[in-house]
């Protein structure tokens, strides 16, 4: 069990609900719990998102395992580390729609790079949903883990925004 998981399961068992709204997740993890500055609890937030520990479904977040059967300490405080753990979990999608695009198709990097970023700035959107199309245009398979990254990563910075 993660440091994160941990957390999250934590942050739900205290609030006694199965849902929250970003703004209560963060208000929780900093205020209540006093677990980090509001802007490491956004980024708890984030890493549990990016890490597939947390989704999105009608407004809220809901964590996508079982926070109910985890047993942690009556004191638990997350370390640091926490915060970086699904970052781990979800490297840079866009490097990572590269290299594969690379890999599989043996064309240069900078080339794919390139690509990228004159689809971004001619349709003005996202890295990653760029990365995407670049991807399908060269006839890659889309997988749904990689739009499920991408729609956290581009929901996630509109949401800071």
């Amino acid at each position: 069990m993660s440091e994160l998981q941990k957390s999250i399961a934590v942050l739900y068992k205290s609030k006694g609900r199965e849902e929250l709204t970003e703004k209560e997740f963060v208000f929780s993890a900093s205020m209540d719990l006093r677990w980090f500055s509001p802007k490491d609890a956004q980024k708890l937030m984030d890493a549990g998102l990016s890490g597939g520990f947390l989704e999105r479904r009608n407004g809220s977040l809901v964590p996508t395992f079982d926070y109910m059967g985890v047993t942690v300490p009556v004191d638990y405080k997350p370390p640091r580390t926490a915060l970086e753990e699904g970052a781990k979990k979800n490297t840079d999608l866009f490097t990572e729609i590269v290299e594969a695009i690379v890999k599989a198709k043996s064309v240069p990097k900078r080339e794919v790079v390139s690509r990228v970023n004159k689809e971004q700035e001619m349709l003005g959107i996202d890295i990653e949903p760029a990365a995407l199309l670049v991807a399908s245009s060269y006839g890659m398979r889309i997988e749904s883990g990689y739009l499920e990254r991408a729609e956290s990563a581009v929901l996630g910075r509109d949401l800071a925004r």
